[in-house]
């Protein structure tokens, strides 16, 4: 809760909002509870990390600083816009991936993940696929901004990560932890990367 104390301290709603939903959410994914323990459940756990690291990372923190620290009035750029409708995608990519490696851990536990569901190669394939489509969607946002430098970055910056993570894909083996979660790691550190080429 000192999120949520740092909230009230800095007199900030969306903040104090923010940390209260992180932890209620946060706190349905993990307590093994009846309707709760999210993490079980593979529609769950995705929405939970879209919601924690693919929203909440994007409003409260931008209307915060527009409000609260540059006390400017809040109208949301179409960058900001951009990068709500196409984080959720990596997000949700992020949580199937990352429960590749692990999944004779998981059926000890009794989880159904989405690979013990589906298995492994066609959860591998529908994030790879969602991935390629989220910088597809970067490629055709960036050619639409009207200044040229970061319609130049945007088209080739998410090109070359498209094509990064093709190659990626290219040299993993699913019958091998490490290589599978080395994969979840390049995609985690490569949706960082897509927000920095906001146009």
């Amino acid at each position: 809760m000192m999120g949520v104390a740092m909230g009230m301290m800095l007199r900030s709603p969306p903040l104090v909002i923010c940390f209260i939903i992180w932890w209620i959410v946060g706190a349905a994914y993990s307590l093994d509870l009846p309707l709760l323990r999210w993490k079980g459940s593979p529609l769950m756990a995705a929405v939970t990390i879209i919601i924690l690291n693919g929203l909440l990372l994007q409003f409260p923190y931008f209307v915060h600083f527009q409000k609260y620290v540059l006390g400017r009035p809040v109208v949301f750029p179409k960058q900001l816009l951009f990068a709500a409708a196409i984080m959720p995608i990596f997000n949700a990519a992020i949580a199937f991936s990352k429960d590749l490696p692990d999944v004779e851990g998981d059926k000890e536990f009794g989880l159904r993940t989405l690979p013990i569901i589906l298995g492994r190669e066609r959860v591998f394939s529908i994030a790879v696929n969602m991935l390629l489509t989220a910088y597809g969607a970067g490629v055709v946002a960036g050619a639409t901004s009207p200044f040229l430098p970061c319609k130049i970055v945007a088209i080739i910056g998410h090109s070359a990560l498209a094509a990064l993570l093709w190659r990626k894909a290219q040299t993993v083996d699913l019958t091998d932890p490490p290589s599978m979660q080395s994969f979840y790691m390049f995609i985690f550190k490569a949706s960082g990367s897509t927000l920095v080429l906001q146009f």
